[in-house]
């Protein structure tokens, strides 16, 4: 009897030493945290180029130079700041991972290069959808957006990293029109 008992806490405690449950289990990463790791690999990077849409010569950032720079990336964080003509600081676009998703957030505050009498808004987004991928996201607005911008209620970001073609894009579409975009190449 002692033998049987002394094999069968053998064969438990060779079983325990073989389980999986010790070992540690690595999520798969969702598409929301590969493209925030994405952007975070090009930190301190800027990208330059020029918008592509609309041809409008009123719009502040039509026929002008346009940089984006990677300035500030922590875990599930990343700043991009965006310059209009060279330096003038235009807006930070504020990427994070939130309780309810990948969330796009657009900082103004701070911007002095607007016409009179035309204050920017500030604190305007949305939630990534689930349509995207590690190189590409789009960010329907916010309940938020369309309390403050009620015309921008339709509103729908995209981001889009080519890191094969060193390049960036940052689109926006309302009520299913192009209304801004932008390509950037890495310098």
């Amino acid at each position: 009897m002692k033998t049987i008992l002394t094999l069968t806490l053998a064969l438990l405690l060779t079983l325990a030493a073989c389980s999986s449950d010790d070992e540690p289990v690595i999520e798969p990463e969702t598409p929301h945290q590969a493209f925030i790791s994405n952007l975070s690999s090009l930190c301190a990077e800027s990208f330059t180029g020029a918008s592509t849409f609309p041809e409008d010569s009123e719009h502040l950032l039509v026929d002008t130079e346009l940089r984006a720079h990677i300035s500030h990336c922590e875990e599930g964080l990343v700043h991009i700041d965006l310059y209009r003509d060279g330096d003038t600081w235009h807006t930070t676009w504020i990427v994070s991972e939130k309780e309810d998703g990948l969330h796009l957030y657009h900082d103004h505050i701070g911007a002095k290069e607007y016409p009179e009498g035309e204050e920017p808004f500030t604190g305007y987004g949305g939630y990534a959808d689930d349509r995207g991928s590690e190189f590409v996201q789009y960010f329907p607005a916010d309940e938020s957006t369309a309390e403050m911008l009620p015309e921008a209620s339709t509103n729908e970001w995209r981001m889009e990293i080519d890191l094969q073609n060193s390049s960036f894009v940052y689109a926006l579409e309302r009520h299913n029109e192009p209304r801004f975009r932008a390509q950037l190449y890495l310098n």
